[in-house]
């Protein structure tokens, strides 16, 4: 299972020594690996190389994923990184098509896709994010755009599996309407979300989705199902690692 911590514009080398000093402390993490639960940090991107080397010190086996990356793959593109300089940093993965992204930023489907088609050809694990706002949702159009967003991107999966690549895919449902407003999906809307998957694009597709949205220590634990969800996306909870020890206890003791 997946425990992705977005720290989104946020945290100081400072605040990341202490954050992985508080999860360093009792080899607490040697027991999450050992039920299978892997921590993913994705800091911002000046602190990437900064993150990897103190790990690196701590030998803390966590992953770390980028937040965003270029759909270009090298070129006159200021501001932008590519896929090669984030494996050039021996990162996992990167995030793709955060809700931010396509709101704030202009991002398309279109562009998630091409972006995802060039992480895998990377061995970059893309974790792709989808999810409809209030009104898609009381419109009851919500499974249209779930659809209508993983498409593109799904078609790129199939093309990369085809030509042999075996990196692993995950869809990160985050519902709009939930993302730092304190709601929380049901249980039931996320196996929605897997029925979907699994009707448009097949077994594979679902077999790898995460729930994010106002995710807390308290909320994620009955999010949890087997077979439903395979891990998380947390953004402003996880900033802070006491939220982020308590998350992975209460999980160690779900059945």
């Amino acid at each position: 299972m997946l425990m992705v911590a977005n720290w989104k514009m946020n945290m100081s080398r400072e605040t990341i020594v202490s954050y992985l000093d508080a999860l360093s402390r009792e080899g607490r993490w040697a027991r999450w690996c050992a039920h299978g639960y892997r921590l993913v940090l994705s800091p911002p991107l000046v602190y990437l190389d900064f993150l990897m080397h103190e790990l690196q010190a701590r030998e803390l086996p966590f992953w770390v994923v980028a937040q965003n990356m270029c759909a270009h793959e090298k070129g006159a593109y200021t501001g932008e990184v590519s896929a090669d300089m984030l494996r050039d940093l021996g990162l996992s993965g990167v995030i793709l098509g955060h809700s931010e992204r396509r709101r704030l930023f202009g991002e398309t489907d279109a562009h998630v896709a091409a972006k995802t088609a060039l992480a895998l050809t990377r061995d970059l694990v893309p974790i792709v994010c989808f999810g409809e706002t209030e009104e898609d949702r009381s419109a009851k159009n919500h499974a249209k755009v779930w659809e209508r967003q993983i498409a593109p991107v799904w078609k790129e999966v199939q093309k990369a599996r085809a030509s042999g690549s075996e990196t692993p895919v995950y869809f990160a449902y985050e519902p709009v309407w939930a993302i730092g407003t304190g709601r929380t999906a049901a249980l039931d809307d996320i196996r929605e979300v897997a029925w979907t998957l699994r009707e448009s694009f097949g077994h594979d597709c679902a077999s790898g989705l995460l729930y994010g949205g106002s995710v807390n220590d308290e909320s994620l634990s009955m999010l949890v199902e087997k077979g439903t969800v395979y891990g998380f996306l947390v953004g402003g909870a996880f900033l802070d690692p006491e939220v982020v020890l308590r998350s992975f206890d209460r999980l160690l003791l779900h059945p």
